[in-house]
Formats: C-alpha cells, structure tokens, sequence
C-alpha cells in the first residue's frame, strides 16, 4: 500500500475503534454499576423490611395477647359479680402494668363504658355505636382491627383493636385497645431505605397507618390497585409513582389482621447515586476520546487537505462561476478526482447554457416563454423612473383547436411558428414577444407615448391575420382575439396586469372574436361578481338558503293539474342580488351545478310524497337537469340513490333535458337515459326547436315528451305561419310517439289554439305562475273547483 493513498490514511484511523471500544466500555461499567447499585438498596429495603415486620407484628401480638388476658380477666370478675369499681380498678390496673402503649376501654352490652385512664367521657358517646364495638359484637371471640379515625374523646387519630368478651351466657360487652397512629410511626422513624426511600405500614383497605415523619399518615395511595399492587410486590419489586416520584416497590403482608408492610425505593436516588459514582469512570473516557480525537483529526486533516481544495472549487462552481479547473497533483486517487472533476464541470457549464436557454425560451418558437416575459416585464417596472406607459398584450388564437383536431398536433405546431413569425415582426421596435402555452401569446410595448399607440399595435395585430396563412400547402384563415392591460392605468405589477390582459382577451372573445379590447372596470367586476356567485353557492348549500317554488303543467283534455315543474329559487342570502340565470351559468362554470341539481332532486322527491300522500290522482314532478351534470360519470349513480333513499315513486319523477346536453359524447348521454327511464323515471326534452336535433336524433333518443319552447308560442297568434309551425311540431312529436308540453302560454287565445292542436300539456301564467310548496297545495286541493270554472 503506497504512502500517497487515501486507503493508507484510511486504514490509520482504524484508532478511532479505540473511541467505540472505550464507549463500550463506559456503557457496560454503568449498566454492571447500576445493577449492583440496585440490589444493594434491595437488600437494605429487604432488611429494614423485615425489621419492621417483625417489630409490627410483635406489636400486634402482643395488643391481641393484651385483649385476650383483658378478657379472660373481665371474665373471672363476671363469674364473681363483681362491682362496676372493681372493673374500673382492674381496667386501669392492666393500663398501668401493659407494655403495650395504648388506651384500654371496655364497653357493655348494657351500655356501661370504662376506660383504663381517666378522661372525662361526653355524655353523647355511646360505645355500642362505635365501629370497633360492632365489628367485635358481630365476630365474636375474635379480634379486629378498625381503620384509622378519629378519637371522639382525645381528637387523635387512632386505630382500635376490639375482642368482645363471651361467657357461656352470652356476649359481656367488647374489649378494645386504641393506639395512637404518631406512636406506631415512632417505630419506623428511623426507618430508611438509603436516603429518599421509605416504610409504610397500610390498612387492610391500603390506607397508611405508621411511616417515617408521620407526613403521610391516613392518605390511600393506591387505591382501586391496592390488591394487584400487594400481589405484585409480595416476591419481587414492582415501579410505582408515589407522590410524582418513581419508587421500587416490595411489600410484606401481617396475616394476622391483614395489614401490610411496603418498603420503597427512590429510583431517583439510585441514578443520583450511580451518576456520582460514575463521574471518574466518565472523566477517564472523555479524556482518553479527546486524547484519541485530535489524534485522529491532526491525521485526517493530512488526509483531506487535496480535497478541501477541490471543495472550494466546487463551492466556486455552486455558485454559478464554472471558468474554475482543479489542478491538484497530491494523492493518485485525488489526481483522478481533479480530472474528473474538470470533465464534469465542462459538461455542466455545456448543459447549463442549454438549460438557461429552454428556461428562458419557447422550444417551438424561440420566443421567451411564461417566466421570462413576467421577470421581463416586473424588472422593467422596478427600473421605471419615469411611470412611462407600457402595454401587456394578450393574443389567443381563435378556434386553434379544431385545428389539431382536424389536422393533428404537428400541423398546428407549424402554425404556431408562423404566427409567432408575425408576432416577432410587428413594427414597434421597444417591445418583447412571448409564447406563453399553446395558443397564446404575449405582447409588451415599452414607453408608449399614448393608449392610441397601443390601439395601434392591437389593430396590427388584427390585420396580420387578415391574410390567410400557408402551412404544407394549405392556406388557413386564422384569426385572434387580443386583450390589452396598460401600466400604470389598469396595474402596477407584472402579474396583476398579465391576469387583466387575459381578461380584456376573453372578453374580446365573447364579443365575437377576431378582435381587441381594452380593459377596464366592468371586466374586474364581473369577474368579482362570478367568484362572488361562487362562494354564495357553496354558502347556500352550506346553510339550505336553496328553496323550490312549483309551476303545474295542464292535462288539456281532462282540465287538471297532471305535473308540477321545481324551480331553484333563493332565499334572503349573499346571493339575493343575482338572478336565477346568473346563479346557474356560473354554477354550470365551476361545476358547482351537480350539488345544485343533487339538492333539488332530493328536495323534490320528498315534496312530491307529501302531496301525494292523500291524493287520488297522484301528480308527477319535473326537475330541470344540467348537461354538466349528465357528463358526469356517476351521474345514473346519483339519481338512483336519491330516489332508493327517499322511498320515493319513480314513477312520480321527470327529468328535464336540453338538446345541446345530448350532442356531446351522444352515445354515452344515450345510455345513461335508458338506464334512467328503466329506473321508471321519465325523460323530457326542454326548450324543443332551439337546438340542432336532427329528426334522426330525435327518433332514437330516450324521451317521453318534449317541451316547446316559449319563443314559438309567444308568436304563435301573430300569423297564420307561426300558428302552422307549432301544428306541424306538435303533429311530428306525436307521429313518432311523444307526448307534447307547451310552456309560456299566458292568454287564452293560446290556450285555446294549443288544445286544438292536440297538445297534452300546457303550462305558463295563464295557468300559474310558479308558487310556494304552500300555495301548490292549496292549488292542487282547488284545481276540479278553480281551474274547470276558469276553462
């Protein structure tokens, strides 16, 4: 292995192995310290456990042997009747001479009460009303010890040990032995485990009765879990929380009144301990890391000092200069890096030109694309000192894409090189060209003296295209419709007046294309007004601000009300100065019109079964659906479960459709109505005669009616002619088996005529206008009344 190799170095640093064995070594030494630390405690926690064990249960047994010696005593005075002052004479007699330090007392079954030192009793305290007392009547011949309370008499808090006193002729009275719970914790006060750890001695129901420094006599700690906690801590050390400090727990049950010994481990002390008795371990490590740590820098900067030359070429490089070459003759590893770092950045410098040109510039035509004609444009404003005018023209093509449809992609590509041609050729000198996506185009004027020089270039604009354009020997008529932003009149950012240009072009396209525009005000705000269509429809939907009023449609033969049409109206909402149109076009804009068609079928099935309810004729129901709607592919989905969740009739359902709603993907929209009229579900043609059905058309599609438009029946009595035509409509549905709705019919004139015709159905003013859900039903309720009078 050579001296001038990176492996050489490499391999010399395998020192470093020392910091990762050193580390090892640190962690097993702390895991082998801690454990050892542990069982230490827990062995000091098992001998001061056992310790105070066995001084408790000496206690115990020697208050139950104290009650028992007390009872076989009663006895005997019992058997010799003696007098109430010999009791009370031998009860404090055995108080002077116990060993036990406690207070004895004996209560009666007749009431009588004595104590073993003198203090006066209230009157009110009753020892047969006493915890102790019962519990001893209850259990008799066997001792029982209360949980802690406390002394009516001395306000201390005691426990009580009571055995009652049996003769063969029954239950004396009761024993009791009360013991003060400071002077049991007396016997545990210098008991501890290390410094912060602890011994309690707990009730049956865990409630602590003795620890060190009394603090937390008569507090329960572990409540619900006491059982499992004693189970789980009998053999071995459990963690628990006491106090929000971590403890191990071991405990030792006192079978002989089911009190328990729990001694405690502070945790916190065991690491506080270990961390102190491993700082000198800890010190000799980090010595010897930082020992072999500058070791191993000093021979890794040896090391890497070729390569933090190359780094700062490449830093060099990072920051767009690539005039750099690396020229290192250090290691032979390093020499080929150098050289291929020179190859690489050659290459990049190559492809970063390439790069920087596609970004900047349109590949088709050679014009700056999207993002250089907005930095263009915001760095030209930034720069103006002088607020000079300047124009952002918008250019689309009209009808580009029946052009690749008809032609194909690679046809329109070169038509867009041609008019990018014209573009770059127009005759004002300060201005920049862009191709911003397909078909459309940007136009900047710089420091234009007047707006009439850019109605000048506009009109330009518009007579290039007024000879047609050769492309593969065709000659196409092209036109555009251009759109014109001035700053700073309409703007002062790039973005803002690129966004009006492109309003001011669509705005020119609605006025019939092959055109320009200006923009102005009105355009923002019927711009503003859409979006705030937009967000009115989602709020109405939001709140149910939606309602439907009801227009019936006429049976002209038996003179009722056979149908009622739903029609959408709007209650007092953000959308109460729109129209009905308005609301709907924008609607059919954002595709927002399929909730709204969603709601209003649902709203109409449960109308319809109100009204029906108690009818003998039933009615039927029309909803006017959107052909957005119908493109939709769920659309057979969402009809169906609108009419399974509302239980309603199908039969009781008419839909409403355009012509122009079929003539898109008429094969598909086909389908999805057989699928409807399966359902039961009839289909009706609106606004019959204003589209572009053919007769072959008509005769295939899945209809029941059609609905004549009210333009051919408001002049239907203007002549003869016009009479003739609503004849022949009405004559050809019927010949190829449809049925016929006029709607507008607001005289009787019309009326008349149309039921001469054979016309099934009418509707319109003379009949009613549409009304609420109230009004219809009074309507429907009056019609053999009202509408037979009126025909």
């Amino acid at each position: 292995m050579k001296i001038k190799s990176i492996k050489f170095w490499a391999t010399t640093l395998i020192v470093l192995m020392c910091i990762v064995t050193m580390s090892l070594f640190i962690l097993l030494s702390y895991k082998n310290l801690k454990e050892s630390l542990e069982q230490l405690y827990k062995n000091e926690a098992e001998s001061v456990l056992m310790q105070t064990f066995l001084s408790f249960g000496y206690q115990f047994l020697t208050v139950e042997n104290t009650l028992e010696q007390l009872s076989d005593s009663l006895l005997l005075l019992n058997d010799y009747s003696s007098s109430q002052d010999e009791i009370a004479t031998m009860l404090k007699e055995h108080q002077k001479n116990s060993i036990v330090n406690g207070k004895m007392m004996y209560g009666l079954a007749n009431g009588e009460f004595y104590r073993g030192e003198y203090k006066e009793i209230p009157d009110s305290y009753h020892p047969a009303e006493q915890l102790w007392y019962k519990l001893a009547m209850q259990n008799p011949g066997e001792v029982f010890w209360t949980e802690p309370y406390l002394d009516y008499v001395t306000q201390e808090i005691i426990i009580t040990a009571s055995k009652s006193v049996v003769s063969p002729k029954g239950t004396l009275g009761v024993i009791a032995l009360d013991i003060n719970l400071q002077e049991m914790s007396s016997r545990i006060s210098n008991s501890k485990i290390g410094e912060d750890g602890f011994v309690l001695l707990l009730s049956s129901n865990g409630t602590i009765l003795a620890n060190r420094d009394n603090h937390m006599i008569g507090e329960t700690l572990f409540g619900n879990q006491l059982a499992k906690m004693l189970k789980d801590t009998e053999k071995s050390y459990v963690p628990y929380i006491i106090h929000n400090k971590d403890y191990l727990v071991t405990s030792q049950p006192i079978v002989e009144n089911d009190m328990s010994i729990v001694a405690a481990i502070s945790k916190e002390e065991i690491i506080r301990t270990l961390i102190n008795r491993h700082q000198p371990i800890l010190a000799i490590g980090l010595f010897c890391l930082l020992l072999f740590g500058v070791i191993a820098y000093f021979a890794t900067l040896r090391g890497v000092r070729p390569l933090k030359k190359l780094g700062k070429l490449m830093v060099s490089v990072e920051n767009g200069n690539y005039d750099v070459q690396a020229n290192v003759k250090d290691y032979e590893e390093i020499e080929r890096l150098a050289n291929g770092f020179n190859s690489m950045i050659l290459a990049i410098k190559t492809r970063e030109d390439k790069i920087k040109h596609l970004a900047s510039y349109d590949s088709l035509t050679g014009l700056l694309n999207r993002r250089s004609i907005q930095e263009l444009l915001t760095e030209s404003l930034e720069n103006d000192e002088v607020d000079c005018l300047k124009a952002v023209i918008f250019v689309d093509l009209d009808n580009f894409k029946t052009v690749n449809d008809t032609l194909g992609h690679s046809f329109g590509d070169k038509l867009i090189t041609q008019v990018a041609k014209k573009l770059d050729a127009l005759s004002s000198i300060n201005k920049d060209v862009a191709r911003i996506s397909g078909d459309e185009f940007i136009v900047v004027m710089h420091d234009l003296e007047s707006i009439e020089q850019a109605r000048n270039v506009a009109e330009e604009i518009i007579r290039q295209f007024d000879m047609p354009i050769t492309v593969e020997s065709r000659i196409l008529n092209v036109t555009a419709s251009v759109g014109i932003s001035l700053y700073p009149i309409h703007a002062i950012t790039s973005e803002e007046l690129l966004k009006l240009a492109d309003m001011a072009m669509y705005e020119a396209k609605s006025f019939g294309k092959n055109g320009y525009r200006i923009f102005d005000e009105g355009m923002k705000q019927e711009l503003e007004g859409k979006l705030k269509i937009e967000l009115g429809i989602r709020e109405c939907l939001d709140k149910d601000e939606f309602e439907l009023y009801f227009q019936p449609l006429l049976k002209t033969d038996e003179g009722r009300i056979a149908s009622i049409e739903a029609l959408l109206r709007i209650k007092p909402s953000a959308l109460s100065s729109y129209n009905t149109l308005q609301i709907i076009q924008v609607a059919e804009m954002t595709g927002q019109i399929v909730e709204i068609d969603k709601w209003v079928l649902k709203k109409a099935c449960t109308t319809i079964q109100k009204i029906n309810r108690n009818r003998e004729h039933p009615v039927s129901i029309a909803v006017n659906i959107s052909a957005v709607h119908i493109m939709q592919q769920d659309f057979v989905d969402n009809v169906r479960e609108i009419i399974e969740e509302s239980g309603v009739c199908p039969n009781w359902i008419e839909l409403e459709i355009t012509e122009t709603s079929l003539m898109k993907s008429f094969d598909i929209n086909k389908q999805k109505l057989e699928e409807i009229q399966k359902l039961g579900i009839s289909i009706h043609l609106d606004d019959f005669g204003t589209g572009y059905s053919s007769l072959s058309y008509l005769n295939s599609l899945p209809i029941n009616h059609v609905k004549i438009d009210k333009s051919f029946v408001d002049v239907m009595l203007q002549s003869e002619k016009d009479g003739k035509f609503i004849e022949t409509i009405i004559e050809l549905a019927h010949t190829i088996g449809l049925h016929v709705v006029a709607e507008g019919v607001e005289h009787r004139e019309q009326f008349d005529m149309l039921r001469s015709y054979n016309c099934e159905m009418v509707q319109g003013y003379y009949i009613s206008k549409p009304v609420s859900y109230e009004a219809i039903n009074n309507l429907l309720q009056q019609e053999q009344e009202t509408l037979q009078m009126r025909i």
